[in-house]
């Protein structure tokens, strides 16, 4: 463990550097100061390193090599305070909360983020159409619940890199577990995407949307799904969902 205002000087000096360097907006350097805080105060130093092998490679991934703008229906390079929350704050509250059973919690729910970040940043330069999960339908590039063979390859890379992280934390043993939970929990968040997520559909651009206002700026036409259920809550679910499975078999 870090002592707590120790931990919260830290988390604050990282989550500045990494607004100041475009990688957060105001909110989300908020949110991401109170995550870090409460993984330090949780899991020492080396739950910040697993942390810093979920945000730094998710975040390089999607701006270094940023999906084509006909695919691409992101809120934007910059994650405010829902995406940081939806991605890591479960997770951080367990590893606070949760003792030792935490730390797998915390473990298991970044590798299902860094899975699904990993795998909507490198599915998206898939030369092959993505099938919808749940239909094996080919759908058009950008549907929320289509999957292909190089975004799936993507996600394990990313959940890879979090449980090799962990392995100090919890054992290689465990860090496999958590790896199969991640790539579960980003199985989980495309199935949800694609059954309950809000789909709209921009006529001005004729390009499939999670969004009820498009990129263009021109309102979009609901086609299906919770309207109010975004990404984010998708996000969130699946996030939940893997931290609980975490926890259940540590």
């Amino acid at each position: 463990m870090v002592p707590a205002l120790q931990a919260a000087l830290v988390a604050v000096a990282v989550a500045a550097v990494a607004w100041r360097g475009g990688a957060l907006r105001p909110s989300g350097a908020v949110a991401a100061a109170l995550v870090g805080t409460l993984t330090l105060i949780g899991a020492g130093w080396m739950g910040g390193v697993v942390l810093m092998a979920f945000f730094l490679p998710s975040t390089a991934v999607s701006r270094l090599w940023p999906a084509p703008a006909s695919v691409a229906d992101p809120k934007g390079d910059r994650r405010d305070a829902w995406q940081v929350l939806a991605n890591g704050g479960i997770p951080a509250l367990a590893v606070a909360l949760g003792g030792l059973p935490g730390v797998m919690a915390f473990a298991a729910g970044l590798a299902a983020a860094a899975a699904d970040t990993w795998a909507t940043a490198v599915g998206a330069h898939s030369r092959t159409p993505p099938r919808h999960i749940l239909t094996a339908q080919v759908v058009p590039p950008g549907t929320s619940g289509g999957v292909t063979v190089l975004g799936t390859a993507g996600a394990a890379a990313g959940a890879a890199l979090v449980a090799i992280s962990a392995v100090p934390l919890v054992g290689p043993g465990r860090a496999a577990v958590a790896f199969g939970i991640g790539m579960g929990g980003m199985l989980m968040d495309s199935a949800l995407g694609a059954g309950m997520q809000g789909r709209f559909h921009c006529d001005d651009c004729n390009r499939p949307s999670e969004w009820k206002v498009h990129r263009c700026g021109r309102a979009t036409r609901w086609l299906g799904g919770r309207a109010w259920i975004t990404n984010d809550g998708v996000n969130a679910l699946a996030s939940l969902a893997a931290s609980v499975a975490g926890w259940a078999v540590y």
